[in-house]
């Protein structure tokens, strides 16, 4: 399977950089080429899932005085007596190492040099241009050379990508978003995984502000640049719902029974566009709906899987997860939730199924109707990067 990830990844990686670039798999790597904006590409490099690590290296042939020629070229064109050290009089060049190490391998065995033969030559060729002593366990500066089909690709830093898998790999999938701090980031950790998310938030606008929906559509937009193309969000009216169930339903019950009335059209959304799974935000024991007997009796209502990538965070966790992804600021806004719109203050915490089927009987056909026309008035956005 590791050429359809590697595609996949490239493809992305072309997708979401903002400049037109060209990626090819090279010797069990991806080659980016093109790429002007370093300071730009780093940002997005760092947001593509499926990247464990990336460089910007400079490329010569695979000869070792190309590569050394190469190489001394890290350091500063004035060099300094070994073992000082300089960053502000270097005009906004890297400071110049007490010390540094060579560490080089190849792809291929084909070459008239070993790796130990580069890293020797290439080291004592920089060492006699500079005057820097050789430290192999606490260098200053490391060099990394790597040599792959009659190139080498020479470099001095590493810089981390998210890891995970390329989003589209795994499938779709239909993730219900509120405003606040959990569902973006379970959204956001199934696309780790590789699945492409349709987000879904409900909302009882006119009866509640619309910061909810502005919020929602700015999480979106957010979440967006974790993907090769803008998300699809569905915002769906949910007043109508809630004033039926209000009406028949003892007001325990009611953030359940919302919450199961939310799944049933998500799976409707679902099975339109082809998703395999739901997603939502529940934490186990977080809030009254989220014990695990209130989960099963939500989860009775529908029948794809219900992925909950949060259930065993605590609220510190999720929130510093929001920090690290970029949701924690809008996250962090005030909005009305439609969950909590006419819920009693003594919800119901262990709710059993047979209970909830005899209050949502009452309703059963009304409430189809209900659903038919949300999904009729739904609105169909296409995020904005933020």
């Amino acid at each position: 399977n590791r050429a359809f990830f590697e595609k996949t990844l490239a493809l992305n990686i072309e997708r979401m950089m903002k400049e037109k670039i060209k990626v090819r798999r090279f010797s069990g790597r991806l080659l980016a080429e093109g790429i002007n904006d370093l300071k730009q590409a780093k940002e997005i490099l760092s947001r593509v899932f499926g990247i464990k690590y990336f460089s910007f290296a400079k490329i010569a042939p695979a000869e070792i005085s190309a590569i050394s020629e190469i190489a001394v070229s890290f350091f500063p064109a004035s060099p300094r007596l070994a073992g000082q050290e300089s960053g502000s009089a270097s005009g906004g060049k890297k400071p110049y190492p007490a010390s540094f190490r060579i560490t080089a391998s190849r792809a291929e065995k084909k070459y008239p040099f070993t790796s130990q033969d580069l890293m020797n030559e290439v080291g004592a060729f920089v060492r006699k241009k500079t005057g820097i002593r050789v430290d192999l366990k606490k260098p200053k500066r490391v060099i990394f050379i790597e040599v792959a089909e009659d190139m080498a690709f020479i470099y001095d830093e590493k810089f981390s990508g998210p890891g995970g898998l390329p989003v589209g790999t795994a499938g779709r999938v239909a993730a219900l978003v509120s405003s606040g701090f959990d569902s973006p980031v379970a959204a956001l950790k199934i696309m780790k995984r590789g699945a492409e998310p349709v987000l879904i938030h409900f909302h009882s606008y006119p009866q509640t502000s619309r910061e909810s929906l502005e919020n929602a559509e700015k999480l979106a937009g957010i979440l967006s640049q974790y993907s090769p193309q803008p998300l699809k969000l569905y915002l769906i009216p949910f007043l109508e719902i809630q004033k039926a169930i209000v009406k028949k339903s003892p007001a325990a019950f009611l953030t359940i029974i919302y919450r199961r009335w939310m799944l049933k059209i998500a799976e409707m959304i679902a099975k339109k566009i082809g998703a395999k799974a739901l997603v939502t935000g529940d934490s186990i024991g977080q809030v009254a709906s989220q014990t695990l007997d209130n989960i099963m009796v939500v989860s009775e209502a529908v029948n794809l899987p219900i992925l909950r990538p949060l259930a065993g965070y605590d609220k510190e966790e999720i929130i510093a997860e929001a920090r690290l992804c970029g949701t924690y600021e809008i996250s962090a806004l005030p909005y009305d939730d439609c969950c909590s719109l006419f819920a009693d203050a003594s919800p119901k915490t262990r709710a059993k199924i047979e209970e909830v089927q005899k209050i949502e009987a009452l309703f059963k056909d009304e409430f189809e109707n209900l659903a038919q026309k949300a999904l009729a008035a739904a609105e169909e956005k296409l995020a904005v990067k933020s």
